[in-house]
């Protein structure tokens, strides 16, 4: 009942953790495994309170020396809280390890769910094309089948609102949700509303976005979810109420989000609690302490390896300085941010950044055929002879985003190929010692 409620239902999680407790104080006498189960459901919903789980770690790993199902191990919860704090490198050692270990013992839930958590983890760092590759290999049939609830939808959907492509995020949240509805699945559908959200902010569309993300947050405070990075929805949030002019309440979801942060020494929490703070600073009286705010939060998402993060910042903080016509320090965070987005693949938040970008008055000129820095690390590289493949992995992007670069390369230098674009850059290089 304790995993049914916190897990599955997403509701009372104190009460869920308190009936773990009189749980596991009862079936001591029981064998290990009935003790290592009520040690799981505690660790899920501690972990959702936002604290330690370790002790349950160490009494899962005393309880017997028999290997137990991975899919029930308090690991595989662990290695949640390090993504939900932003620790990711280490979680995706753990998860990997988890991946690999399900494999060999043949458990396919447990394989299902350990591929789950991976592809969760590569959405949060904006990672497309592994999170692709990973939905991919799910959308088989029967793998599909091995979990039943709605999770490979919220993760399209969540893919798709990274992306940028808005429709298709639609699509695939108005699915999850449907899908969450129908099985009482109450963590699929906060996600897929999260992906709703996120795509509704992109789209113009403040009334969906608020009423999607200000769902997600007033239940999990209803509920007593505490872990700030579990669900986290408090910087876009806090972005469309300041848009709609409701600061008054994005000052208390902030604060708020602060509050859990500083308690649990939160990364994740803190570094989403300056850009929150900085975007309703740049909405009042105070705009050049809430722009060093925002620049402090890309400079710790960057720290975290949060890049879809850091890239939604610069263009918060370029809209921001453009609206308080601050041009040449708005125009600079917008080129970064489009450029940021060009690099995940994330081509519908690149086209809103140029957009923002246009709106920059004072426009200084830009030489004819002038490349963005992305675009001239590229092009170097396919001078050099690498193939696209070689690129992508030299400069850790995409294969997409290669293309996407050297399709604007071409275009800007009038060059249609390789060889045409090695002659050019030798022709620039020697007019440019002359």
């Amino acid at each position: 009942m304790s995993t049914n409620e916190a897990v599955i239902r997403v509701e009372r999680i104190a009460d869920a953790e308190a009936w773990a407790e009189e749980a596991l104080a009862m079936v001591r006498r029981l064998g290990p495994e009935v003790q290592r189960w009520a040690l799981y459901t505690l660790a899920w919903a501690r972990s959702l309170r936002g604290r330690s789980i370790q002790d349950l770690r160490s009494r899962f790993a005393a309880v017997s020396d028999d290997a137990s199902y991975i899919l029930g191990s308090p690991e595989r919860v662990a290695a949640q809280q390090l993504v939900w704090r932003g620790s990711l490198d280490e979680a995706r050692v753990v998860l990997s390890s988890l991946l690999s270990l399900a494999d060999d013992r043949g458990e396919p839930v447990s394989y299902a769910l350990a591929r789950l958590h991976l592809c969760e983890l590569e959405l949060r760092v904006g990672a497309w094309e592994e999170a692709a590759r990973l939905l991919d290999e799910w959308a088989e049939p029967s793998e599909r089948d091995v979990l039943a609830w709605p999770m490979y939808e919220r993760c399209r959907a969540l893919l798709a609102a990274g992306r940028g492509l808005v429709d298709e995020a639609y699509r695939w949240a108005a699915e999850a949700i449907s899908r969450a509805d129908e099985a009482g699945v109450g963590w699929d559908r906060l996600e897929a509303s999260r992906a709703l959200g996120t795509a509704a902010l992109l789209g113009h569309n403040p009334r969906l976005a608020a009423e999607s993300l200000g769902g997600v947050w007033a239940h999990t405070e209803r509920v007593g979810v505490e872990e700030p990075g579990v669900f986290p929805v408090a910087p876009d949030l806090v972005e469309v109420l300041v848009e709609v002019g409701d600061v008054a309440k994005a000052r208390a979801v902030s604060a708020r989000l602060r509050e859990l942060a500083e308690r649990q020494a939160h990364p994740w929490g803190l570094t989403a609690a300056k850009r929150c703070d900085g975007m309703i600073g740049l909405a009042g009286r105070a705009p050049g302490r809430a722009a060093g705010l925002l620049e402090q939060a890309v400079a710790d998402y960057e720290g975290l390896g949060l890049r879809f993060d850091r890239a939604r910042t610069l263009l918060l903080l370029g809209r921001g300085l453009r609206r308080g016509k601050k041009w040449a320090a708005a125009r600079a965070a917008l080129e970064q941010s489009a450029d940021a987005f060009d690099e995940l693949g994330s081509s519908g938040w690149a086209e809103e950044a140029r957009s923002e970008l246009a709106r920059v008055g004072a426009r200084r000129a830009v030489p004819a055929g002038a490349l963005t820095p992305a675009e001239t690390r590229v092009a170097a590289l396919a001078v050099q002879g690498l193939a696209n493949k070689e690129i992508a992995r030299t400069l850790f992007v995409s294969v997409h985003t290669v293309e996407v670069h050297l399709s604007h390369v071409y275009a800007k230098l009038g060059v249609h190929s390789r060889t045409q674009l090695a002659r050019s850059q030798a022709l620039r290089s020697v007019a440019s010692k002359h």
